[in-house]
């Protein structure tokens, strides 16, 4: 089985990018869309909750695998959107050497805040 038969999703990723408000000169953020349909496999790692003395330590497993694309994808800088949830990239994973395919790392963010 090729790893292209196993891209049974696609998703869309965002650019976060950085831009003033004309009216009020405020610092604004906006989402760029710069790759549509992208074929990929989602993974629902779910997550976990540890307690290490008074602290709740909590992180997210769900992973995302596709081909390389055209631009770099950087963790912070981009959003992936699949299956109707948003994602941050966390990580980005070169797995096979020479960027052969991507795993990247996501963490569920609500946009609306």
């Amino acid at each position: 089985m090729s790893f292209l038969s196993l891209l049974n999703d696609t998703c869309t990723i965002y650019e976060r990018v950085l831009g003033q408000n004309e009216a009020n000169g405020e610092q604004t953020e906006q989402l760029v869309a710069v790759a549509a349909n992208v074929k990929c496999a989602f993974q629902n790692g779910g997550g976990n909750v540890a307690r290490e003395s008074r602290l709740v330590v909590g992180n997210n497993n769900d992973k995302v695998f596709l081909l390389p694309q055209s631009f770099v994808i950087r963790k912070h800088t981009h959003i992936v959107e699949v299956r109707g949830v948003t994602y941050e990239v966390s990580e980005v994973h070169d797995l096979g050497g020479r960027k052969r395919f991507l795993r990247l790392d996501l963490e569920r963010v609500d946009l609306d805040d």
